[in-house]
């Protein structure tokens, strides 16, 4: 059966929901700035944001208990990251059995992806196979904190009214690694989003 998408719920056509559609579900929101998710706890480094815990995800263990969210989210964050393998292993320690992953970051052939000086990684939409228990690539061991792939998409995660965007998307889709080695030099998309649940 497959399973209930919340980046859905979230990335609307309209944008990143202003209200709280996920009632009862207990969110952090990583690298919240001065947006951070309606009802969430905010985390980010800087003091003058919206955060409710100010630490940076460089220095491990974050200060949160074991499996005490279900939804992790992080919007074009990730790619501040130094720590990916210390990231990933405090989302898995805090996240609940079952938790979910949100993740958008810029394309890598995006300008925004190298717009902010910022930037430190760079994704496609392999780079986070590392993390996935059903990838091969999981078998490098780079990480113990492992995730299942409920959801991938290229650019924003809800649907075009365009259908030339609509096939396009459906394209891309099916065809990722033409698309991320050739067709992207062309047409890049802005920004790549995947929804994980946590293993454990």
């Amino acid at each position: 059966m497959k399973k209930e998408s919340w980046v859905k719920k979230i990335y609307t056509r309209n944008g990143i929901v202003r209200d709280n559609t996920l009632f009862g579900i207990k969110v952090l929101d990583i690298g919240c700035g001065q947006h951070k998710f309606p009802e969430s706890v905010g985390m980010d480094v800087v003091k003058e944001s919206e955060a409710d815990i100010v630490h940076n995800v460089e220095n491990t263990p974050w200060p949160i208990e074991d499996n005490s969210y279900d939804i992790v989210f992080t919007n074009h964050f990730l790619e501040h990251v130094d720590n990916q393998l210390g990231f990933f292993g405090e989302v898995s320690r805090i996240l609940k059995p079952g938790g979910r992953l949100l993740v958008q970051v810029p394309y890598f052939r995006s300008i925004d992806a190298y717009t902010d000086i910022t930037h430190k990684r760079f994704f496609t939409s392999r780079t986070l196979d590392y993390f996935l228990i059903e990838s091969k690539r999981s078998g490098y061991h780079y990480s113990k904190s492992l995730f299942t792939k409920i959801g991938f998409w290229y650019g924003w995660p809800s649907r075009s009214r365009n259908p030339l965007v609509r096939f396009f998307k459906w394209f891309i889709m099916r065809h990722p690694k033409f698309y991320d080695q050739y067709l992207s030099l062309l047409l890049p998309v802005p920004c790549l989003t995947w929804e994980l649940e946590v293993t454990k």
